[in-house]
């Protein structure tokens, strides 16, 4: 039996995974952990490199709320009736009102319109913990503001736009990024941050990609990276990073780290 995840990003049983559908090999390697995969379509107001990606186009708030594109919300909700997550799910336009309620039987899918060039592709593109969401301030999603109004929960600004794109979390208190700005963002809320190099995961079209689009957990306590650890000058702080929570960690590949949009769980088993 699954259900959504109780905390964003951080799986406490085996996990179905949003993985762009383009990401062929990660997807074919996934399958092989008998990892469930939900393949994020092509949302075709984005540029072809990221458009698939799953943290352009997917975003979960809370166990029963969800922000997401027209293509990808469509077949996220074929994906929870598929597993009888819930009795009643709604889709609804961003400019509508959201159903803030805590009903365990619903599921509110915000559709948001996700589209190049900068900024309007970041607009989901954030980070949610228990205790904040980070983002860029400027360009958040009015209904990530409305959602942040509602509960009281803090948005932490941070300059760089890809936030969801540009850091790990590894626990509900510690995250890795490889940009300054988020690094000082999370920071403020607390959190343990290991600060990596940047431009040293591989992204088509672009000269380097990001470190939260390489890896994502498909198990609690497991991450699965999409190439090779060692690709990496800070392999060993990594590793060490992971160990210091007792996280362990899988190659999906024998390539260099790839940013594929993240492994991002939706779904994990009860």
């Amino acid at each position: 039996m699954k259900k959504t995840l109780e905390t964003p990003l951080l799986p406490q049983g085996k996990a179905t995974v949003a993985v762009s559908g383009n990401a062929v090999k990660i997807v074919s390697a996934l399958k092989n952990t008998n990892t469930e995969v939900f393949k994020t379509p092509a949302n075709p107001k984005l540029e072809p490199s990221v458009s698939s990606h799953a943290d352009c186009n997917i975003l979960q708030l809370d166990r029963n709320k969800f922000i997401a594109d027209k293509t990808s919300a469509l077949l996220l909700s074929e994906l929870f009736k598929k597993n009888n997550i819930v009795n009643y799910l709604t889709i609804g336009q961003e400019n509508e009102k959201i159903d803030f309620s805590r009903n365990d039987e619903k599921v509110n899918i915000i559709i948001e319109e996700i589209a190049s060039p900068y900024p309007n592709e970041v607009r989901i593109n954030v980070k949610r913990t228990g205790k904040a969401i980070v983002c860029n301030t400027k360009y958040v999603s009015e209904s990530i503001k409305s959602y942040s109004d509602n509960y009281g929960i803090d948005l932490i600004h941070s300059n760089q736009g890809y936030v969801g794109c540009s850091s790990v979390l590894i626990s509900d208190n510690a995250v890795m990024t490889d940009d300054e700005s988020v690094y000082s963002a999370f920071r403020r809320i607390g959190f343990d941050c290991l600060m990596l190099s940047k431009g040293q995961i591989k992204l088509s079209g672009h000269n380097y990609g990001f470190i939260g689009g390489a890896c994502g957990f498909i198990d609690k306590k497991l991450i699965a990276f999409t190439g090779r650890l060692n690709t990496h000058s800070d392999a060993e702080k990594i590793k060490a990073f992971l160990n210091k929570y007792n996280v362990d960690y899988i190659e999906l590949t024998d390539e260099p780290l790839t940013d594929v949009g993240g492994i991002v769980p939706i779904l994990e088993e009860i």
